[in-house]
């Protein structure tokens, strides 16, 4: 039977050691010796009889055990830091560290007139950006793994995350304004969740083009119909902004919604507030509602 409830510290030294393979970089970071982590580890294992690392000549390694856990440490740690953020007061400068993931255009067009502002002001805030691919589980599977705490996605997010839609944007038929027959004659396409409207699209439209390429990203597709080597339907905020010698029509039947989600402790903590708040106030000045 156990006894004895976890403690923050122990959480915190769970958290610390993540993927490491060295108590050294560990115990630099606590502020602690390697003696007492090597200790506090196997008081752990023998209190609750599961292997936490595998000890080497090499170093230690995380078991499995040790890696299934990371997402719960990680929000488990992010939670003492939401307190004492909160305890410090809400005049204070908002501190403490979010992972934010989203696709391309997101981090490239509402990220930064959201964060600039808000991490000048707060200079003990550390946000990283993950690009993430909008293809199959997208964004918010990396929310739902503990690879981010907040994202922004184009796919509605799932239950077990805390979500709010930003807007949405339409999408454009994008074509070169010279040689336009010979170009629609080809359609560039890009392989991610929202480019797989784009054949239900041309169909309704009545275009059937005798020729598809496909590429990875969706940076790519704009250039190509610009150098004229072809046409192509994406969203509005993708193809932002738009080169000379280019027309776009907007077609206002057809738009993507993107959503902003994360885990419920990054979601409601004093930073991850003010970050939606941010990220929300860009949206509503970039995006349509």
């Amino acid at each position: 039977m156990i006894h004895k409830k976890i403690s923050t510290a122990e959480i915190e030294l769970l958290a610390a050691l993540g993927g490491r393979t060295s108590f050294t970089s560990v115990a630099a970071d606590l502020g602690i010796t390697q003696s007492a982590i090597s200790k506090a580890i196997v008081a752990l294992e023998e209190r609750y009889g599961v292997e936490l690392v595998v000890r080497g000549r090499s170093g230690c390694v995380p078991t499995t055990e040790l890696q299934r856990l990371r997402p719960l440490l990680r929000q488990a740690h992010q939670a003492l830091g939401a307190v004492e953020a909160e305890l410090a007061g809400r005049g204070a400068s908002i501190s403490g560290s979010i992972r934010i993931a989203g696709f391309r255009s997101a981090i490239s067009q509402l990220l930064p007139p959201a964060l600039n502002g808000l991490l000048s002001r707060n200079p003990d805030l550390d946000v990283s950006i993950q690009l993430v691919r909008e293809v199959g589980g997208g964004v918010g599977e990396q929310v739902v793994q503990g690879n981010a705490d907040l994202g922004i996605t184009t796919s509605r997010p799932p239950a077990s995350l805390r979500s709010c839609r930003l807007g949405f944007d339409y999408y454009l038929l994008i074509r070169p304004e010279k040689g336009r027959q010979a170009a629609m004659d080809r359609i560039i396409l890009w392989n991610e969740n929202c480019s797989s409207c784009v054949p239900e699209i041309l169909s309704a439209l009545g275009y059937r083009p005798k020729h598809k390429v496909s590429v990875q990203d969706d940076s790519t597709v704009v250039g190509m119909v610009g150098q004229g080597g072809g046409f192509t339907v994406m969203p509005r905020l993708a193809a932002h902004p738009l080169p000379a010698g280019l027309k776009a029509d907007v077609l206002t039947t057809y738009k993507r919604t993107m959503w902003l989600c994360g885990n419920s402790i990054a979601w409601s903590s004093m930073a991850g507030r003010a970050i939606r708040r941010a990220i929300n106030k860009a949206a509503k000045d970039i995006l349509d509602s």
